[in-house]
């Protein structure tokens, strides 16, 4: 299971802000360490370069593209 979690950190522990009821008792994770503003920042900097590769088509040309997309992985996992 890979999941994004938000947790705050407090008296040297990490405390998820939601209950995670995939991870059992004592369990072994790794956790990646990303401050908001940071990947905040980063998300930022990604839909700016998809506005950019995008802005010389129409938002239904896109959502065509997508749609086909979608279509082919679904049938690649049906073994289509």
């Amino acid at each position: 299971m890979s999941r994004v979690i938000t947790a705050i950190f407090e008296n040297g522990v990490f405390k998820p802000l939601e209950e995670i009821p995939q991870i059992k008792e004592h369990e072994e994770v790794e956790i990646k360490i990303l401050a908001h503003d940071e990947w905040q920042k980063r998300f930022n900097n990604i839909i700016e370069k998809i506005r950019k590769k995008t802005a010389k088509y129409s938002p239904e040309e896109i959502e065509a593209d997508i749609t086909d997309a979608v279509k082919e992985v679904r049938g690649k996992r049906h073994g289509r």
